[in-house]
C-alpha cells in the first residue's frame, strides 16, 4: 500500500486535528491541536511545512517542519509527527520521518547551507518502535524531558521582592520581552534564539496567548528592566487530557543579573494564583531534566509533578561544501 503525499491545507484542519486525538488516545504526545489551531499554524508561523500522507480518502501520518533560528552556528529544524495507531507497523512512519528529514536539508541548502544543520524531534520514553525509526535515520537521545502537571492546590505563597515591580504582559512591549527571553536563554544547551516574527505569531497575536496570566517582574532601578518573567498559554486541548481550562506555561526566564535570588519561584506561585483566581482548573509544562537553570527543582516545589518523559533526539550534519 502506497501512500499519497502533499503538503497539509487548512482545508485539511479538520482531518489533522481528528488524526491528533487518534494518536493522543494511543499514547501521549504533549502536542494536540484543536482544527482551528491547525489553521492557525499553517496561517501564521513562517516557514512550517507540513505534509500528509493519505490512504485513499484517508489521513493516517503527518509530519511538521519548523525551522529555529541559527544558535551557535547551527540552523535548527524541529521536525514531528505520527501515524495513525491503527496504521502502525506498516512503514508509514519511515517512510514520512524519511521525507520530513530530507525536506528539512533542501531547506538548509536554500538558505544556503552555510552552518551546520540541526535536526531535533522527540520521542514518548519506551516506545521502541519511534526509537528504532529515529537512530535508523541516524538520530541520536540528545536530552530529556518531563511533561509536569499541577492541580493548583496547595500553591506556595509568593514572596516578591520590594525593589522590583510586577505587571501583566503588554503587547506594546513584545519586542523588548523577545529581547530579554533571547537573553535569559542564551546560554541553554542547544537552544535557538526567537526571531521578531515567530514571537509576535507565538506570544502577541496567538489564539492560546493568555497576557493577563503572563508576568514581568522588571526593575524601576534600571528603567524598569526586565528581571524576570513567566508566559502562560491556554490551548483547547488540555496537555493532560482532562476536562477544564488547564494553563500551560510556555516560558519562565530570570535574566543573568538577577539570577540567585529565587525570582522565578515567586514569580511562578504569583503566576499560578493567578491563574486559580481566573478559573483555571491544572497547570502543566514542559522541563529539560538537565536544565542548567534548576527549572526542575522550582517546579517540584511550586507543586507540579511528572506525569511523563519524553526523549529528545537529534543529528547534527556539517555545511555541504
Amino acid at each position: 500500500m502506497a501512500l499519497a503525499h502533499r503538503p497539509v491545507t487548512p482545508e485539511d484542519s479538520e482531518d489533522v486535528a481528528a488524526l491528533m486525538a487518534r494518536v493522543a488516545a494511543d499514547h501521549p504526545t504533549g502536542f494536540e491541536l484543536s482544527a482551528a489551531e491547525v489553521r492557525e499554524l499553517l496561517a501564521d508561523y513562517p516557514g512550517v511545512v507540513v505534509e500528509g500522507g493519505w490512504d485513499g480518502a484517508d489521513l493516517v501520518a503527518y509530519t511538521a517542519i519548523l525551522p529555529r533560528a541559527p544558535h551557535d552556528g547551527a540552523q535548527h529544524f524541529l521536525l514531528f509527527g505520527d501515524v495513525d495507531p491503527a496504521r502502525l507497523g506498516k512503514g508509514f512512519g519511515t517512510e514520512m520521518f524519511g521525507r520530513a528529514l530530507a525536506a528539512a536539508r533542501r531547506l538548509h541548502a536554500e538558505h544556503g547551507g552555510t552552518t551546520r544543520a540541526r535536526f531535533q524531534t522527540r520521542a514518548l520514553a519506551g516506545r521502541e518502535d519511534q526509537a528504532r525509526l529515529l537512530s535508523d535515520h541516524g538520530l541520536v537521545v540528545d536530552r530529556h524531558n518531563f511533561l509536569m502537571f499541577s492541580d493548583l492546590t496547595d500553591l506556595p505563597v509568593p514572596a516578591l521582592p520590594d525593589d522590583l515591580v510586577v505587571g501583566a504582559f503588554d503587547p506594546a512591549t513584545a519586542e523588548e520581552l523577545r529581547t530579554a527571553h533571547n537573553e535569559a536563554f542564551a546560554d541553554y544547551p542547544n537552544g535557538s534564539a526567537v526571531d521578531e516574527e515567530t514571537w509576535t505569531s507565538f506570544m502577541v497575536h496567538a489564539a492560546h496567548a493568555r497576557h493577563d496570566q503572563s508576568f514581568v517582574l522588571r526593575d524601576p532601578r534600571s528603567d524598569g528592566a526586565v528581571a524576570a518573567y513567566v508566559f502562560v498559554h491556554e490551548y483547547e486541548i488540555a496537555r493532560s487530557g482532562a476536562a477544564g481550562r488547564e494553563a500551560y506555561v510556555a516560558y519562565v526566564g530570570t535574566l543573568p543579573a538577577h539570577r540567585g535570588r529565587g525570582l522565578a519561584t515567586h514569580l511562578l506561585a504569583h503566576t499560578l494564583r493567578a491563574c486559580r483566581a481566573a478559573g483555571f482548573d491544572r497547570s502543566s509544562l514542559d522541563v529539560d531534566t538537565r536544565n542548567p537553570t534548576g527549572a526542575l527543582g522550582i517546579y517540584e516545589r511550586a507543586g507540579y509533578g511528572v506525569r511523563y518523559r519524553q526523549d529528545s533526539y537529534a543529528l547534527v550534519e556539517e555545511p555541504v561544501s
